[in-house]
């Protein structure tokens, strides 16, 4: 099964998935924030990272951005809701242009969401 960084600053979304990534075979490391998450791919080795796009310091498009432009190819699943000031119309696109491969949208099912870490992994 999949090494797999969930990138999430809410802690009961957090919770949730990582429990639904683990009963599922998974090995989950969390990080709340983009800037985290960048250090963890820094200190480790993942197969697949599932983020949310709404975070503080660092939010999930700036993650995308930053890991794409130095090179980091590790697959991508977005899992995000909507903002005051942006709608998903707007940043489920944006996550896909910055190189997300899947996103998901909250709130969603168990099985939508390992459906989604399954096609990412198969590819």
């Amino acid at each position: 099964m999949a090494h797999i960084l969930l990138v999430e600053d809410s802690p009961e979304v957090s919770l949730s998935v990582s429990e639904i990534l683990a009963n599922a075979g998974h090995t989950v490391e969390e990080t709340s924030s983009g800037k985290e998450a960048i250090k963890a791919l820094r200190a480790g080795a993942f197969d697949l990272i599932v983020s949310d796009i709404w975070m503080p310091e660092m939010d999930g498009i700036a993650l995308l951005k930053e890991m794409r432009g130095a090179g980091n190819d590790i697959p991508v699943v977005v899992i995000s809701g909507c903002a005051p000031n942006s709608p998903l119309t707007y940043t489920a696109p944006l996550a896909a242009t910055f190189g997300a491969n899947i996103v998901v949208y909250k709130p969603f099912e168990k099985d939508e969401l390992l459906r989604a870490v399954a096609s990412v992994l198969a590819d």
